[in-house]
């Protein structure tokens, strides 16, 4: 089912990524997200008629956005290790990994392995000051920017 619907452009899979070939990792979990945050909506109200609008909902529509957006142009991943990175995508040989936080506060925890990366970047609801040597910008002016 789940390649049917991504042969429909509904879903997308996403694999884990193996820094050091730029590939896949093909024994680490794969994440699954909708392309189109309308279609998400329709299929959750569909499925559950009490679907709950929570924090949690619109986080991972947010990041599913995001995902989205790159795959049109590049090869995604996610990086798994200590903690997760939502986006890694490949240009010119080489790994640029973002994370997508749709939150108020930004938690140390959240951030682990983001932070390991100096090319990493963190976009936000709101833009706020440095992370270490990461700049944390506004989410929409970030997608924006983008070629």
């Amino acid at each position: 089912y789940v390649a049917l619907l991504c042969s429909m452009d509904v879903l997308y899979v996403q694999e884990a990524l193996r820094e050091e070939t730029l590939s896949g990792a093909p024994k680490k979990a794969r994440k699954i997200g909708f392309i189109d945050p309308f279609i998400c909506h329709a299929v959750k109200r569909w499925l559950s008629p009490e679907y709950p609008e929570d924090l949690s909902t619109a986080s991972q529509l947010v990041e599913s956005c995001v995902v989205s957006h790159f795959k049109r142009r590049y090869p995604t991943f996610y990086i798994k290790a200590e903690g997760e990175v939502d986006v890694a995508y490949v240009d010119q040989k080489k790994f640029w990994p973002i994370e997508v936080k749709w939150t108020n506060q930004l938690r140390p925890k959240d951030l682990k392995q983001i932070l390991k990366y100096p090319n990493a970047r963190i976009w936000t609801k709101f833009a706020s000051e440095k992370i270490e040597s990461l700049e944390v910008e506004p989410l929409s002016l970030a997608l924006f920017k983008l070629p």
